[in-house]
Protein backbone atom coordinates (compact mmCIF):
# COMPACT_ATOMS: atom_id res chain seq x y z
CA UNK A 1 0.00 0.00 0.00
CA UNK A 2 1.22 3.60 -1.15
CA UNK A 3 2.51 5.74 1.90
CA UNK A 4 0.06 8.90 2.04
CA UNK A 5 0.76 12.18 2.99
CA UNK A 6 -0.92 13.90 5.61
CA UNK A 7 -3.34 15.74 3.59
CA UNK A 8 -3.93 12.89 1.18
CA UNK A 9 -5.25 10.96 4.56
CA UNK A 10 -7.26 13.80 5.07
CA UNK A 11 -8.82 14.35 1.69
CA UNK A 12 -8.94 10.23 1.90
CA UNK A 13 -11.14 10.44 4.88
CA UNK A 14 -13.36 13.22 3.89
CA UNK A 15 -14.45 10.69 1.02
CA UNK A 16 -15.48 8.74 3.59
CA UNK A 17 -17.68 11.13 5.19
CA UNK A 18 -19.18 12.44 1.96
CA UNK A 19 -19.92 9.02 1.35
CA UNK A 20 -21.25 8.55 4.78
CA UNK A 21 -23.55 11.63 4.45
CA UNK A 22 -24.96 10.46 1.19
CA UNK A 23 -25.76 6.94 2.74
CA UNK A 24 -28.04 9.47 5.52
CA UNK A 25 -30.38 11.16 3.13
CA UNK A 26 -30.15 8.60 0.20
CA UNK A 27 -29.62 4.87 1.75
CA UNK A 28 -30.50 3.37 -1.52
CA UNK A 29 -27.03 4.63 -2.68
CA UNK A 30 -24.96 2.49 -4.18
CA UNK A 31 -21.17 3.12 -3.76
CA UNK A 32 -18.49 2.56 -5.88
CA UNK A 33 -14.82 4.34 -5.16
CA UNK A 34 -13.64 8.09 -2.96
CA UNK A 35 -10.21 8.34 -3.76
CA UNK A 36 -8.07 11.63 -2.60
CA UNK A 37 -6.68 13.12 -5.89
CA UNK A 38 -4.19 16.07 -6.00
CA UNK A 39 -6.92 18.30 -5.79
CA UNK A 40 -8.83 17.23 -3.55
CA UNK A 41 -11.16 13.80 -3.50
CA UNK A 42 -14.54 12.39 -5.13
CA UNK A 43 -16.94 9.37 -4.72
CA UNK A 44 -18.83 7.88 -7.38
CA UNK A 45 -22.48 6.92 -6.69
CA UNK A 46 -24.82 4.90 -8.74
CA UNK A 47 -28.33 6.87 -7.57
CA UNK A 48 -31.34 6.93 -9.53
CA UNK A 49 -32.01 9.97 -8.03
CA UNK A 50 -30.01 13.10 -9.71
CA UNK A 51 -27.59 15.11 -7.72
CA UNK A 52 -28.20 18.77 -8.06
CA UNK A 53 -26.11 22.20 -6.51
CA UNK A 54 -28.98 22.08 -3.49
CA UNK A 55 -27.95 18.39 -2.68
CA UNK A 56 -23.84 19.56 -2.09
CA UNK A 57 -25.30 22.34 0.30
CA UNK A 58 -27.27 19.74 1.76
CA UNK A 59 -24.59 17.33 2.20
CA UNK A 60 -21.80 19.48 3.01
CA UNK A 61 -24.16 20.45 6.12
CA UNK A 62 -24.22 16.58 6.77
CA UNK A 63 -20.47 16.33 6.96
CA UNK A 64 -20.22 19.39 9.35
CA UNK A 65 -22.44 17.39 11.64
CA UNK A 66 -19.91 14.31 11.50
CA UNK A 67 -16.99 15.72 11.92
CA UNK A 68 -18.70 17.42 14.92
CA UNK A 69 -19.35 13.62 16.31
CA UNK A 70 -15.81 12.86 16.64
CA UNK A 71 -16.07 9.58 14.38
CA UNK A 72 -13.30 7.15 14.97
CA UNK A 73 -11.28 5.87 11.95
CA UNK A 74 -11.33 1.82 12.47
CA UNK A 75 -9.32 -0.45 10.48
CA UNK A 76 -10.47 -4.36 10.82
CA UNK A 77 -8.84 -7.43 8.67
CA UNK A 78 -10.65 -10.12 7.78
CA UNK A 79 -11.19 -13.32 5.03
CA UNK A 80 -12.19 -12.67 1.70
CA UNK A 81 -15.30 -14.69 2.68
CA UNK A 82 -16.43 -12.46 5.65
CA UNK A 83 -15.58 -9.72 3.62
CA UNK A 84 -18.05 -10.95 0.74
CA UNK A 85 -20.49 -11.12 3.96
CA UNK A 86 -19.91 -7.67 5.35
CA UNK A 87 -20.56 -6.10 1.51
CA UNK A 88 -23.65 -7.80 1.65
CA UNK A 89 -25.22 -6.59 4.88
CA UNK A 90 -24.14 -3.68 4.40
CA UNK A 91 -26.19 -3.54 0.91
CA UNK A 92 -23.31 -2.35 -0.99
CA UNK A 93 -22.53 -5.90 -3.16
CA UNK A 94 -23.33 -3.73 -6.71
CA UNK A 95 -19.62 -2.39 -7.36
CA UNK A 96 -18.05 -3.34 -4.17
CA UNK A 97 -17.84 -7.50 -4.94
CA UNK A 98 -16.04 -6.29 -7.96
CA UNK A 99 -13.24 -4.29 -6.11
CA UNK A 100 -13.30 -6.91 -4.09
CA UNK A 101 -12.04 -9.45 -6.65
CA UNK A 102 -9.32 -7.49 -7.64
CA UNK A 103 -7.41 -7.62 -4.45
CA UNK A 104 -4.75 -10.03 -5.57
CA UNK A 105 -4.70 -13.34 -3.21
CA UNK A 106 -2.65 -13.35 -0.28
CA UNK A 107 -2.92 -9.44 0.05
CA UNK A 108 -4.34 -8.08 3.16
CA UNK A 109 -8.60 -7.55 3.10
CA UNK A 110 -9.31 -4.36 4.90
CA UNK A 111 -12.36 -2.31 5.78
CA UNK A 112 -12.55 1.13 7.72
CA UNK A 113 -15.56 2.01 9.91
CA UNK A 114 -16.47 5.18 10.99
CA UNK A 115 -19.70 6.20 12.73
CA UNK A 116 -22.43 3.56 11.21
CA UNK A 117 -19.98 3.59 7.92
CA UNK A 118 -18.24 1.07 6.65
CA UNK A 119 -16.23 0.74 3.24
CA UNK A 120 -13.61 -1.86 1.89
CA UNK A 121 -10.56 0.06 1.90
CA UNK A 122 -6.67 0.22 2.26
CA UNK A 123 -5.99 3.08 3.93
CA UNK A 124 -5.10 5.51 5.53
CA UNK A 125 -7.27 7.84 7.32
CA UNK A 126 -7.00 10.18 9.93
CA UNK A 127 -7.29 9.08 13.35
CA UNK A 128 -11.24 10.79 13.48
CA UNK A 129 -13.38 13.07 11.53
CA UNK A 130 -13.01 16.15 14.30
CA UNK A 131 -9.59 16.52 12.25
CA UNK A 132 -11.14 17.92 9.53
CA UNK A 133 -10.99 21.23 9.94
CA UNK A 134 -11.68 22.56 6.15
CA UNK A 135 -13.43 20.65 3.59
CA UNK A 136 -15.59 21.80 0.64
CA UNK A 137 -18.03 19.73 -2.27
CA UNK A 138 -17.22 21.47 -5.53
CA UNK A 139 -18.92 19.77 -8.40
CA UNK A 140 -21.43 17.26 -9.90
CA UNK A 141 -19.98 15.08 -13.35
CA UNK A 142 -20.86 11.91 -14.79
CA UNK A 143 -18.53 9.28 -14.50
CA UNK A 144 -18.56 5.65 -16.15
CA UNK A 145 -17.68 2.62 -14.27
CA UNK A 146 -14.37 1.77 -14.29
CA UNK A 147 -13.63 4.49 -16.92
CA UNK A 148 -15.02 2.41 -19.54
CA UNK A 149 -18.22 4.01 -21.90
CA UNK A 150 -19.49 0.42 -21.95
CA UNK A 151 -20.38 0.55 -18.01
CA UNK A 152 -23.06 2.22 -16.39
CA UNK A 153 -22.37 6.11 -15.71
CA UNK A 154 -22.23 6.95 -12.55
CA UNK A 155 -22.63 10.33 -10.31
CA UNK A 156 -19.47 11.36 -9.33
CA UNK A 157 -19.27 14.27 -6.45
CA UNK A 158 -15.99 16.20 -6.29
CA UNK A 159 -14.95 18.28 -2.99
CA UNK A 160 -11.77 19.25 -1.46
CA UNK A 161 -10.15 19.24 1.87
CA UNK A 162 -6.87 21.57 3.20
CA UNK A 163 -5.04 20.79 6.87
CA UNK A 164 -6.45 24.54 7.81
CA UNK A 165 -9.12 26.82 6.81
CA UNK A 166 -7.04 29.13 5.94
CA UNK A 167 -5.11 27.12 2.86
CA UNK A 168 -8.89 26.33 1.52
CA UNK A 169 -10.21 29.95 1.33
CA UNK A 170 -6.49 30.94 -0.61
CA UNK A 171 -7.41 27.51 -2.87
CA UNK A 172 -11.35 28.84 -3.48
CA UNK A 173 -10.45 32.28 -4.49
CA UNK A 174 -7.41 30.65 -6.49
CA UNK A 175 -9.93 28.71 -8.29
CA UNK A 176 -12.24 31.89 -8.59
CA UNK A 177 -9.62 33.77 -10.73
CA UNK A 178 -8.47 31.17 -12.98
CA UNK A 179 -12.20 30.44 -13.43
CA UNK A 180 -12.48 34.54 -14.58
CA UNK A 181 -8.92 33.48 -17.05
CA UNK A 182 -10.81 30.22 -17.87
CA UNK A 183 -10.22 29.32 -21.68
CA UNK A 184 -13.31 28.29 -22.86
CA UNK A 185 -14.93 31.68 -21.82
CA UNK A 186 -12.06 33.37 -22.97
CA UNK A 187 -12.19 31.22 -26.48
CA UNK A 188 -15.77 32.56 -26.77
CA UNK A 189 -15.47 36.44 -25.82
CA UNK A 190 -12.38 36.85 -27.81
CA UNK A 191 -13.89 34.69 -30.99
CA UNK A 192 -10.80 32.69 -31.21
CA UNK A 193 -12.57 29.29 -31.58
CA UNK A 194 -15.62 27.22 -31.74
CA UNK A 195 -16.91 23.70 -30.87
CA UNK A 196 -20.17 22.96 -33.09
CA UNK A 197 -22.04 19.41 -32.68
CA UNK A 198 -22.62 19.35 -36.21
CA UNK A 199 -18.79 19.18 -36.69
CA UNK A 200 -18.18 17.15 -33.66
CA UNK A 201 -17.35 17.24 -30.14
CA UNK A 202 -13.66 17.86 -29.38
CA UNK A 203 -12.61 19.05 -32.93
CA UNK A 204 -12.10 22.89 -33.07
CA UNK A 205 -12.66 24.97 -35.57
CA UNK A 206 -10.50 28.12 -35.47
CA UNK A 207 -12.02 31.74 -35.78
CA UNK A 208 -9.86 34.36 -37.14
CA UNK A 209 -8.97 35.71 -34.54
CA UNK A 210 -7.65 32.13 -32.95
CA UNK A 211 -6.63 31.68 -36.63
CA UNK A 212 -3.82 34.94 -36.37
CA UNK A 213 -2.96 33.54 -32.44
CA UNK A 214 -1.93 30.13 -34.06
CA UNK A 215 -0.32 31.26 -36.57
CA UNK A 216 2.06 33.43 -34.44
CA UNK A 217 2.89 30.94 -32.19
CA UNK A 218 3.66 28.83 -35.22
CA UNK A 219 5.67 31.24 -36.55
CA UNK A 220 7.87 31.86 -33.25
CA UNK A 221 8.45 28.10 -32.95
CA UNK A 222 9.20 27.26 -36.70
CA UNK A 223 12.12 30.52 -36.39
CA UNK A 224 13.54 28.88 -33.19
CA UNK A 225 13.54 25.16 -34.80
CA UNK A 226 15.33 26.47 -37.74
CA UNK A 227 18.18 27.99 -35.24
CA UNK A 228 18.34 24.55 -33.38
CA UNK A 229 18.54 22.78 -37.27
CA UNK A 230 15.46 21.31 -37.21
CA UNK A 231 13.76 20.39 -41.03
CA UNK A 232 10.42 20.44 -41.57
CA UNK A 233 8.30 17.34 -43.10
CA UNK A 234 4.65 17.15 -43.64
CA UNK A 235 3.07 14.10 -43.42
CA UNK A 236 -0.65 12.46 -44.12
CA UNK A 237 -3.26 12.78 -41.50
CA UNK A 238 -4.01 9.08 -42.15
CA UNK A 239 -1.39 5.87 -42.89
CA UNK A 240 -1.90 2.30 -43.50
CA UNK A 241 -2.97 -0.22 -40.66
CA UNK A 242 -0.08 -1.91 -41.16
CA UNK A 243 2.23 1.41 -40.47
CA UNK A 244 0.86 0.89 -36.95
CA UNK A 245 1.00 -2.50 -36.08
CA UNK A 246 4.33 -2.34 -36.50
CA UNK A 247 5.17 0.55 -34.22
CA UNK A 248 2.12 -0.85 -31.80
CA UNK A 249 -0.37 1.85 -32.11
CA UNK A 250 -2.51 -0.97 -32.93
CA UNK A 251 -3.86 -2.70 -31.58
CA UNK A 252 -2.70 -2.50 -28.22
CA UNK A 253 -3.78 1.25 -27.65
CA UNK A 254 -7.09 1.03 -29.77
CA UNK A 255 -9.08 1.63 -27.30
CA UNK A 256 -8.03 5.69 -27.58
CA UNK A 257 -7.99 5.59 -31.28
CA UNK A 258 -10.55 6.36 -34.23
CA UNK A 259 -11.72 2.46 -35.29
CA UNK A 260 -9.81 1.58 -38.48
CA UNK A 261 -10.97 2.63 -41.99
CA UNK A 262 -11.67 -0.49 -44.15
CA UNK A 263 -11.42 -0.06 -48.31
CA UNK A 264 -14.82 -0.11 -49.73
CA UNK A 265 -13.77 -3.29 -52.18
CA UNK A 266 -12.92 -5.06 -48.97
CA UNK A 267 -15.74 -4.04 -47.25
CA UNK A 268 -18.09 -5.40 -49.95
CA UNK A 269 -16.30 -8.79 -50.54
CA UNK A 270 -16.94 -9.23 -46.58
CA UNK A 271 -20.33 -8.31 -46.54
CA UNK A 272 -21.43 -10.87 -49.55
CA UNK A 273 -19.29 -13.69 -47.33
CA UNK A 274 -22.09 -12.68 -44.56
CA UNK A 275 -18.89 -11.15 -42.76
CA UNK A 276 -20.16 -9.76 -38.54
CA UNK A 277 -18.61 -7.27 -37.20
CA UNK A 278 -17.28 -9.53 -34.54
CA UNK A 279 -15.21 -11.50 -37.27
CA UNK A 280 -13.99 -8.08 -38.70
CA UNK A 281 -12.63 -6.79 -36.09
CA UNK A 282 -10.80 -10.59 -35.47
CA UNK A 283 -9.52 -10.39 -38.85
CA UNK A 284 -8.04 -7.08 -38.40
CA UNK A 285 -6.55 -7.84 -34.98
CA UNK A 286 -4.67 -10.44 -36.73
CA UNK A 287 -3.91 -8.60 -39.65
CA UNK A 288 -5.84 -10.84 -42.12
CA UNK A 289 -7.49 -7.48 -43.31
CA UNK A 290 -5.85 -4.12 -44.07
CA UNK A 291 -7.10 -0.93 -44.07
CA UNK A 292 -5.99 2.81 -42.86
CA UNK A 293 -6.36 4.86 -39.48
CA UNK A 294 -6.37 8.04 -38.27
CA UNK A 295 -2.83 9.06 -37.35
CA UNK A 296 -2.51 8.89 -33.70
CA UNK A 297 1.30 10.09 -33.69
CA UNK A 298 3.65 10.85 -36.29
CA UNK A 299 6.25 8.96 -35.04
CA UNK A 300 5.77 5.88 -37.62
CA UNK A 301 5.45 8.78 -40.59
CA UNK A 302 8.59 10.54 -39.59
CA UNK A 303 10.30 7.32 -38.91
CA UNK A 304 9.66 6.60 -43.05
CA UNK A 305 10.82 9.66 -43.83
CA UNK A 306 14.63 9.07 -42.70
CA UNK A 307 13.87 5.34 -43.81
CA UNK A 308 13.55 7.07 -47.65
CA UNK A 309 17.48 7.28 -48.55
CA UNK A 310 20.59 5.69 -47.35
CA UNK A 311 21.96 7.24 -44.29
CA UNK A 312 25.52 7.10 -43.13
CA UNK A 313 26.03 8.31 -39.26
CA UNK A 314 28.45 10.75 -40.82
CA UNK A 315 25.04 12.19 -41.61
CA UNK A 316 23.44 12.18 -37.77
CA UNK A 317 21.93 14.16 -36.35
CA UNK A 318 19.30 14.26 -38.65
CA UNK A 319 15.85 16.38 -36.84
CA UNK A 320 12.67 16.34 -38.62
CA UNK A 321 9.91 18.68 -37.50
CA UNK A 322 6.62 19.13 -37.98
CA UNK A 323 3.07 20.63 -37.02
CA UNK A 324 1.55 17.51 -37.02
CA UNK A 325 -2.17 16.75 -36.37
CA UNK A 326 -3.07 13.87 -34.72
CA UNK A 327 -6.05 11.96 -33.35
CA UNK A 328 -7.16 10.44 -30.33
CA UNK A 329 -10.66 8.89 -28.87
CA UNK A 330 -10.87 10.67 -25.66
CA UNK A 331 -14.93 9.32 -24.24
CA UNK A 332 -17.61 12.40 -24.09
CA UNK A 333 -17.41 12.34 -20.62
CA UNK A 334 -13.39 13.74 -21.17
CA UNK A 335 -13.35 16.23 -23.46
CA UNK A 336 -13.05 19.75 -22.13
CA UNK A 337 -12.20 22.55 -24.22
CA UNK A 338 -9.21 22.66 -26.22
CA UNK A 339 -7.67 20.41 -23.29
CA UNK A 340 -8.96 17.23 -24.22
CA UNK A 341 -9.77 17.25 -27.39
CA UNK A 342 -10.15 14.20 -30.47
CA UNK A 343 -7.66 16.12 -33.63
CA UNK A 344 -5.40 18.39 -32.40
CA UNK A 345 -1.94 19.71 -34.06
CA UNK A 346 1.37 19.51 -31.71
CA UNK A 347 4.54 20.62 -32.31
CA UNK A 348 6.52 17.07 -33.03
CA UNK A 349 10.08 16.10 -33.70
CA UNK A 350 11.94 13.24 -33.78
CA UNK A 351 16.08 13.13 -33.79
CA UNK A 352 17.86 10.37 -35.11
CA UNK A 353 21.33 10.57 -34.10
CA UNK A 354 24.01 8.25 -32.10
CA UNK A 355 24.58 7.17 -28.83
CA UNK A 356 27.46 9.18 -28.51
CA UNK A 357 25.20 12.71 -29.35
CA UNK A 358 22.31 11.74 -26.79
CA UNK A 359 23.69 14.04 -24.14
CA UNK A 360 24.10 16.94 -26.63
CA UNK A 361 21.05 16.38 -28.26
CA UNK A 362 19.20 16.14 -24.99
CA UNK A 363 20.69 19.58 -23.94
CA UNK A 364 19.87 21.07 -27.02
CA UNK A 365 15.98 20.62 -26.41
CA UNK A 366 15.42 21.61 -23.19
CA UNK A 367 17.67 24.89 -24.25
CA UNK A 368 14.65 24.77 -26.85
CA UNK A 369 11.85 24.45 -24.42
CA UNK A 370 13.42 26.83 -21.97
CA UNK A 371 13.02 29.73 -25.05
CA UNK A 372 9.85 28.73 -25.79
CA UNK A 373 8.25 28.81 -22.05
CA UNK A 374 10.58 31.41 -20.81
CA UNK A 375 9.15 33.69 -23.68
CA UNK A 376 5.34 32.86 -22.51
CA UNK A 377 6.39 33.99 -18.64
CA UNK A 378 7.74 30.41 -17.43
CA UNK A 379 10.64 29.09 -15.79
CA UNK A 380 12.06 25.54 -15.65
CA UNK A 381 13.40 24.69 -12.50
CA UNK A 382 14.21 21.13 -12.55
CA UNK A 383 14.05 17.84 -14.95
CA UNK A 384 13.42 14.24 -14.08
CA UNK A 385 14.58 11.14 -16.29
CA UNK A 386 11.81 8.78 -15.94
CA UNK A 387 13.57 5.28 -16.84
CA UNK A 388 10.13 3.72 -16.92
CA UNK A 389 10.51 -0.68 -18.68
CA UNK A 390 8.01 -0.64 -20.76
CA UNK A 391 5.62 -4.22 -19.95
CA UNK A 392 3.53 -4.29 -22.94
CA UNK A 393 3.40 -7.39 -25.13
CA UNK A 394 4.83 -5.67 -28.12
CA UNK A 395 7.74 -3.70 -26.61
CA UNK A 396 11.00 -5.35 -25.34
CA UNK A 397 12.62 -4.47 -22.22
CA UNK A 398 15.53 -1.88 -22.55
CA UNK A 399 17.31 -1.24 -19.44
CA UNK A 400 18.91 1.88 -20.09
CA UNK A 401 23.00 1.49 -18.53
CA UNK A 402 24.45 4.20 -16.16
CA UNK A 403 26.79 5.28 -19.43
CA UNK A 404 23.36 6.29 -21.01
CA UNK A 405 21.89 7.91 -18.36
CA UNK A 406 25.39 10.05 -17.98
CA UNK A 407 25.06 11.37 -21.83
CA UNK A 408 21.35 12.06 -21.53
CA UNK A 409 22.04 14.43 -18.04
CA UNK A 410 25.84 14.99 -17.37
CA UNK A 411 25.22 18.48 -19.31
CA UNK A 412 22.50 20.03 -18.00
CA UNK A 413 22.34 23.25 -16.59
CA UNK A 414 24.02 23.57 -12.85
CA UNK A 415 20.98 25.61 -11.74
CA UNK A 416 18.61 22.81 -12.58
CA UNK A 417 17.26 20.07 -10.03
CA UNK A 418 17.43 16.10 -11.83
CA UNK A 419 16.22 13.52 -10.66
CA UNK A 420 16.25 9.39 -12.27
CA UNK A 421 13.64 7.19 -11.71
CA UNK A 422 12.91 4.20 -12.23
CA UNK A 423 9.50 2.07 -12.89
CA UNK A 424 7.92 0.11 -14.76
CA UNK A 425 4.73 1.00 -17.00
CA UNK A 426 2.33 0.43 -19.20
CA UNK A 427 1.30 3.25 -21.24
CA UNK A 428 4.12 5.05 -22.73
CA UNK A 429 5.38 4.24 -26.33
CA UNK A 430 8.50 4.72 -25.43
CA UNK A 431 10.85 3.52 -22.96
CA UNK A 432 11.93 6.73 -21.42
CA UNK A 433 10.78 10.11 -20.83
CA UNK A 434 12.02 13.51 -20.25
CA UNK A 435 9.43 15.54 -17.21
CA UNK A 436 10.16 19.14 -17.08
CA UNK A 437 9.30 20.84 -13.91
CA UNK A 438 8.45 24.67 -14.20
CA UNK A 439 6.45 27.40 -12.59
CA UNK A 440 5.58 31.11 -13.26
Amino acid sequence: MKQMTPLEELRHSCAHVLATAVLRHFPEAQLDIGPPTDQGFYYDFDLEHRFTAEDLQTLEKEMRRIVAENQVFNRVECSREEAVERLKKFGQERYKLGRLEDIPEGEAISFYTNGEFLDLCAGSHVESTSKIKAVKLLSIAGAYHRGNEKNKQLQRIYGTAFLTPAELDAYLKQQEEAAKRDHRKLGRELKLFHIDDAVGQGLILWLPNGAIVRQALQDFISEELRKQGYSSVFTPHIGKLGLYRTSGHFPYYRDSQFPPIVEKETLHKLSDEGCACSELTNLLDKGDVDGFMLKPMNCPHHIKIFDSEPRSYRDLPVRLAEFGTVYRWEQSGELGGMTRVRGFTQDDAHIFCTEEQVGTEVENCLALVKVVLNTWGFMIIGFELDCGTRTQPNTPEIRPTGTRRRRLVGKRPKPWVCRIRKRRVRRLFMGRRLILWSRT
